[in-house]
């Protein structure tokens, strides 16, 4: 295999008279940094540590999911099952933040993982596993932004129950809403985009209020079970699989899910001032000061819930059920309730930003069908607007999919954690292969690993690709076609697609 130059890694040789990286220059950080990759600055750059640290922060959405969405966990494991896989899930993701905080640092582009892929994988494989991580990231972020609507429109749903014992919501009322959440949401992105870093400061100040808000209720309104079955018992509740270890590694999929999205602000680091050291320090600290609080509110979960089957079975999130439980009064209960409706919904602002980003990037390298009218940006709103209605057009045809039944929706919104999980496995596996290979090709990088690059590289990808296999499983042992986990499925279906796309695309080039 041909060894790449150096050069062909940092944008090519430089032209007589043209300005080199790392010499004295009028040249900021990012213009360099752009000018390597073949980038055009097409946005703004809005975005400080302090707002990039708080919109990584209100993405991942760490302690509100943990609240909200634990149900796999509980199912298979229990309280203890929910408690030790989070300790591991956490433990490896923090190697896989690391890695993705030193690319973020070597390639600042709203593309993240397939740029870092196509930058760093062997040629054999270049285009075509950039295309397929491309992919993955773009249905992965979409999918989130479906399901945050959704979320928030069950959220919604089950606060006006709690007032309302009699009101029982419909799939079409839920899916209506949520398809409003989405308009509110895109039009957020769309009209307020150049106040994003200010709505992205006034969001974490709520995401930490809140928190404390919750934790205290949750304390004084509540009774506690024995420590002994938070820490030791693990328990079967409804998996029914032949072991509890297997169910334990089954069930830390929720725990996958509410501790990812770390990515986000690679995909607005076009927009981050001095990005190359800020993208990766919002990547480490919003991780490193988000885990704990998230740890706490699964910890009281795991003490209050007062029983964990009727949790599972008789409630459409878990911890309703602590609520009902509670000393609170039912407007207690709604208020609580619509805290984390507001949060949530924050959060689907967050990720709608992020979504657009990726989208308008993977456009902009031809990766999409109609990327010239993907790729474009308003200039008065700096904000890809052609992507967003893209991603609003999306999260409407899951609604609608919802609406006519919610295993379908289920099924497509399966692949979200398989996907990003090998977005996240490529790159870093990319990186370690460059590292290890050929170490001197590598850009320059302000936020570096320096000699510990090899071992974390490799527990990262290690990680993702553990993670990555136990994603597939479903969370019944003898699954029926509602409780499937179809994600090998859309998985298949979705690498068919991209190929026959890339076909059409290919002949569409290729016609003079």
């Amino acid at each position: 295999m041909e060894i790449p130059e150096k050069s062909d890694l940092i944008g090519g040789p430089a032209a007589p008279g043209s300005l080199v990286l790392g010499s004295a220059s009028e040249f900021s950080a990012d213009q360099r940094d752009m000018q390597r990759m073949g980038k055009k600055q097409e946005f703004k750059r809005n975005f400080n540590w302090f707002s990039s640290i708080a919109f990584t922060s209100c993405t991942m959405g760490t302690w509100e999911f943990v609240f909200i969405n634990n149900f796999q966990s509980l199912v298979d494991g229990g309280r203890a099952g929910m408690f030790w896989s989070y300790c591991w899930v956490i433990l490896g993701q923090f190697f896989v933040v690391l890695s993705l905080a030193e690319m973020s640092s070597m390639a600042p582009t709203a593309g993240g993982q397939y740029h870092w892929v196509s930058e760093f994988s062997p040629k054999s494989i270049q285009k075509v596993s950039s295309y397929a991580s491309g992919w993955l990231s773009a249905i992965c972020w979409q999918s989130f932004v479906a399901s945050d609507c959704i979320f928030t429109a069950q959220l919604l749903m089950a606060a006006v129950s709690i007032g309302n014992p009699d009101f029982s919501p419909e799939l079409w009322q839920t899916s209506l809403l949520a398809m409003l959440i989405g308009f509110m949401v895109a039009s957020l992105n769309i009209w307020c985009s150049k106040k994003l870093p200010i709505i992205e400061n006034f969001f974490v100040f709520l995401h930490i209020a809140c928190f404390v808000i919750v934790m205290v209720v949750l304390g004084v309104t509540t009774q506690k079970v024995p420590a002994r079955q938070v820490f030791l018992e693990v328990t079967d509740n409804g998996g029914n699989y032949p072991t509890l270890g297997l169910a334990v590694m089954v069930g830390q999929v929720s725990a996958m899910w509410n501790v990812c999205s770390s990515d986000a602000v690679a995909h607005i680091s076009e927009e981050v001032k001095d990005a190359s050291i800020n993208a990766p320090r919002a990547m480490f600290w919003s991780f490193a000061l988000n885990i704990p609080i998230a740890f706490a509110i699964m910890l009281m979960s795991a003490f209050t819930i007062p029983d964990v089957t009727a949790a599972t079975t008789e409630y459409t999130f878990p911890f309703l059920s602590i609520l009902a439980s509670s000393s609170l009064p039912p407007a207690g209960a709604q208020a609580v309730t619509s805290l984390i409706v507001v949060l949530v919904f924050m959060i689907s602002v967050s990720t709608f930003a992020a979504t657009s980003r990726q989208c308008f990037a993977f456009a902009r390298d031809q990766g999409l069908p109609a990327s010239d009218w993907l790729r474009r940006v308003d200039p008065a709103l700096n904000v890809p607007r052609n992507s967003c209605v893209l991603t609003l057009g999306f999260t409407i045809v899951m609604c609608l999919v919802y609406l006519g039944s919610s295993v379908a929706f289920n099924a497509i919104l399966s692949i979200g954690i398989v996907a990003l999980m090998g977005t996240y496995g490529l790159s870093t596996g990319c990186v370690l292969y460059r590292r290890l290979r050929w170490p001197e090709t590598l850009p320059p990088v302000r936020w570096s690993l320096g000699r510990w690059g090899i071992l974390v590289n490799a527990i990262g990808v290690s990680y993702a690709s553990f993670a990555f296999f136990w994603s597939f499983w479903p969370i019944y042992y003898s699954p029926t076609p509602d409780t499937m986990n179809w994600a090998m499925a859309m998985f298949g279906i979705v690498f068919k697609t991209a190929q026959q796309l890339e076909f059409i695309l290919f002949i569409s080039s290729s016609r003079p």
